[in-house]
């Protein structure tokens, strides 16, 4: 006769009976989990700065690369210039084109030298009578003369006297007065001397030169003359 052993509890069968739980426990103490983590992050930063320095001596190689081309193609250049100065001292014409700009260069530092109190003495005097048939004044004499021996600092350089006619003493004054205002070159104009004519009165007029007037062409071409110069 065969007895069957009922499980304890009606409401679990034999495979469930039998089944093995799993359990997962971590037991590590924890110094041995941080030294796991300490060693994968030491790595990490090891592999990052492999890959930089890597990265940092391909940088410098290229680098050093075109500093050498760079100083080849200037020996080479340099080698061409001198080249280049060694055919021009064996050549004749090159010479006699050298002797020939430096003369020029020479001449022109001379005549800046000289032409520093340069005035245009045509251009003053078209002014003059510009400004006398503009005020209806007939301008008979022109005479002036330069200071010798001009002062550092000084305004004026020379005078310079008008002479003429005109309708009315009206007429003259409208002249004065454009000669003060409308020409740099020349300042303090005044009347010297005027009287009655037949025809209308004759007046002698005395202006003085400025500085502004010694402007030679070769002195300073940036200086905006108001005589341009000669």
């Amino acid at each position: 006769m065969t007895t069957v052993l009922m499980p304890l509890d009606p409401s679990v069968s034999p495979q469930q009976a039998a089944r093995v739980l799993s359990i997962r426990a971590d037991l590590l103490p924890p110094e041995i989990r941080d030294g796991r983590r300490a060693r994968r992050t030491r790595g990490l930063i090891l592999v990052s700065l492999t890959l930089v320095l890597a990265l940092l001596g391909s940088w410098y190689w290229v680098a050093i690369q075109d500093l050498n081309d760079a100083r080849a193609e200037n020996n080479d250049a340099f080698v061409q210039l001198t080249d280049v100065q060694r055919a021009q001292q064996r050549d004749p014409e090159v010479q006699t084109l050298i002797k020939s700009e430096n003369g020029t260069a020479l001449l022109t530092k001379e005549l800046k030298a000289v032409l520093v109190s340069d005035l245009s003495w045509a251009n003053l005097l078209d002014l003059i009578r510009d400004r006398a048939v503009g005020e209806k004044v007939t301008v008979r004499e022109i005479s002036a003369s330069l200071d010798d021996d001009v002062a550092a600092g000084a305004t004026s350089v020379g005078t310079l006297t008008v002479t003429g006619r005109a309708a009315n003493k009206k007429v003259v004054a409208g002249y004065v007065d454009a000669l003060s205002t409308d020409i740099e070159d020349v300042s303090n104009p005044f009347v010297s001397s005027i009287s009655n004519t037949d025809d209308g009165v004759s007046f002698s007029i005395t202006v003085t030169i400025t500085k502004e007037a010694l402007c030679g062409r070769l002195v300073d071409e940036d200086h905006a003359c108001p005589s341009e110069g000669k």
